[in-house]
């Protein structure tokens, strides 16, 4: 049922919709107008003009979620680091719900009866876990919210300029989303409860959503310097920096306001504003830039921070640090860093877990372009840095706010594909990343597999040639001192096949002395087809730390008969006793078999195989220890 209120202030009629609403802007002069069930009682303050959003407009109608509503009014708050806009829509089941749009995210959400003792406002901070009735939720913000104004039918009494506090969170899964108001004189709750919006699900007029970025259509002029600023605005932007002076002008209210300023020369930034960025799929814009400085130990770290957005997709932060790019969006979970996290604690994220890596406090040092909040230069975040490679949470907390932030590493051949063909990103770096993934090269994979391959191959012939060693003795004879040291001719021994692997042994009974022995393969011509050396020596004693021995009284060795036949040994060796000391002459024992597989000619190709196969894991191993050099030099990266 329509009624119709005339407006104590301008006398113009504004009509009402629905019976649930006590408040209403009026449509000509601005006047908030109260009533009871019959008429009108009171006037309040004069709103502000509302900047219009390309999102919902009063009156209009769309869907959210594929569900009709009607948009009935709208209030819009001022906090420390922005505003926001709640939205007051009728659902196409009778249902009253608010939407609520900061910082380019979208909630909708309905009052609830609280079941549950909630805090008082001053026990809360950003990170409380408190009771939702029968759910918990995590608090990211907290604040004084002032109302700056409204238009359109509102369900409830609002004064234009009050200031209440609030707190807004999430549940620890991030299922749903909730805002606690609290009456600024008697700290009641109020509580709405809801959940989060993808930007495509509340769809108002298909003409207004799908324009593209392009110039503010209003004057934005700086108040430092006078110039008109007129880089890139979405309509979420709630903070511009000046192009002629780095002023930074605060979007709060109906004009702008400096609230900062950059100084000194701009950072080695590596994308302009409003420069294209595609990033899985998405053409993006970069509206903002950010730089911050991390001093540890007197060493200052730099990091640099892309605001990118798309009308449909909303806001992605694409970071650079060190030469290494993460891409990452808000997200609600429930993060709890212990106070003595330490590298590699594993640390809950929702239902997720991710390695602690390192947290500290970085300065805002510059910013410039648009942004949903209002960024203030000098500015201190504290952080808490969580690693899954590829994946990690960062958890940050600025001012009265805390917010998580889940992203991915981003590696350079897929953003240099979603950049302009004409650039090209920086020097590849050399250091690894904390969330980089380790990549096995395409080489490795192929040399990898040859490896096992190669290394199952030899051990099999290996084995083989351990179980076919056969011999068949065709010499055993002993040869005194004096045979060997004026040159000695053995018995022959006949050769059955070509190619055959003789394996000639000997053995002496070496009492701390040696023995050098020089042997001749001959012939039935009398020809020396091959020769061998071998030197053998045998010492022992005892000393301060008890025996010891070295060397041995035995020595073995393979050689090749190119041609099957009769052959013969030529010996010619000499001995001694210590070092210096004259021969003991020792007599020589030697034999000669045939039928050998030499199996250790297997075993140097089965350890290079080895190697290669366990190369990789050795590679993996040493690039987890470069990842963690940075937050535990110290560390053995035992896990």
């Amino acid at each position: 049922m329509v009624r119709e209120f005339k407006c104590p202030s301008c006398g113009a009629a504004n009509d009402v919709t629905n019976p649930g609403v006590v408040m209403r802007v009026c449509d000509y002069c601005k006047t908030a107008m109260y009533w009871d069930s019959e008429s009108v009682v009171s006037a309040g303050g004069k709103s502000l003009d509302l900047p219009p959003s390309s999102r919902f407009k009063v009156g209009g109608t769309g869907k959210i979620s594929g569900q009709r509503f009607r948009v009935l009014g709208r209030l819009s708050y001022a906090h420390e680091s922005g505003t926001w806009s709640e939205w007051f829509a009728e659902m196409q089941d009778g249902k009253i719900k608010w939407i609520t749009e900061d910082e380019g995210e979208l909630f909708i959400e309905e009052p609830v009866a609280v079941s549950t003792a909630i805090p008082r406002f001053e026990d809360l901070q950003p990170g409380s876990i408190i009771p939702i009735n029968d759910k918990t939720g995590v608090v990211e913000e907290i604040g004084q919210a002032r109302c700056l104004g409204g238009e359109g039918q509102i369900p409830f009494k609002v004064q234009i300029g009050e200031t209440y506090p609030y707190a807004d969170g999430a549940g620890a899964d991030g299922s749903f989303s909730f805002g606690l108001e609290y009456d600024a004189e008697t700290g009641a709750p109020t509580l709405f409860v809801g959940t989060a919006l993808l930007l495509k699900e509340a769809k108002a007029k298909s003409d207004a959503r799908e324009e593209p970025l392009e110039k503010v259509g209003e004057i934005i002029r700086c108040p430092s310097c006078g110039k008109p600023y007129e880089g890139l605005k979405a309509p979420t932007t709630k903070m511009v920096v000046c192009q002629a002076c780095g002023a930074v002008l605060e979007l709060d209210e109906a004009q702008a306001r400096v609230v900062g300023k950059n100084k000194g020369p701009e950072p080695a930034f590596t994308f302009a504003v409003g420069a294209p960025i595609t990033l899985e799929g998405t053409r993006y814009e970069v509206m903002g830039r950010l730089f911050y400085v991390e001093k540890d130990g007197g060493v200052e770290y730099r990091s640099y921070e892309y605001v990118l957005y798309h009308p449909e997709k909303g806001y992605l932060w694409l970071s650079a640090e060190d030469g290494h790019f993460t891409v990452s969006r808000v997200v609600h979970a429930r993060v709890v860093i212990p106070p003595n996290a330490t590298p590699k604690m594993w640390v809950k994220v929702g239902n997720e877990g991710f390695q602690f890596y390192e947290s500290g406090i970085v300065a805002l040092r510059w910013v410039d372009g648009a942004l949903p909040w209002t960024a203030k230069v000098g500015e201190q975040t504290w952080y808490a840095h969580l690693i899954m490679p590829p994946d990690y949470a960062d958890q940050e907390r600025t001012g009265q706010e805390i917010e998580l932030f889940r992203g991915r590493y981003l590696g350079r051949e897929e953003l240099q594909s979603g950049l302009p063909k004409d650039f090209r990103l920086p020097a590849e770096p050399s250091s690894v990343y904390s969330c980089q993934p380790y990549v096995v090269p395409r080489w490795l994979k192929g040399m990898g597999l040859i490896a096992v391959v190669f290394l199952s191959l030899n051990i099999v012939l290996g084995l083989y040639a351990l179980a076919a060693d056969k011999a068949m003795p065709l010499l055993a004879q002993q040869i005194t001192a004096e045979q060997y040291k004026r040159e000695y001719m053995t018995n022959p021994f006949t050769v059955a096949r070509d190619g055959a692997i003789l394996e000639i042994s000997g053995s002496a009974p070496l009492n701390n002395s040696w023995m050098s022995l020089d042997f001749g393969i001959v012939n039935s011509n009398d020809e020396v087809v091959s020769e061998l050396y071998k030197d053998i020596s045998y010492y022992y004693g005892r000393d301060s730390e008890g025996s010891w021995t070295e060397g041995s009284h035995t020595f073995r060795s393979s050689f090749k008969v190119s041609k099957a036949g009769t052959y013969r040994l030529l010996i010619h060796g000499s001995s001694g006793a210590g070092e210096t000391g004259p021969s003991r002459n020792e007599p020589l024992s030697i034999k000669v078999t045939e039928g050998h597989t030499i199996a250790w000619y297997f075993w140097i190709p089965i350890l290079v195989s080895a190697l290669l196969w366990f190369w990789e894991p050795a590679r993996r191993k040493g690039f987890e220890g470069r990842r963690w050099a940075a937050v535990m030099p110290e560390s053995d990266d035992d896990d």
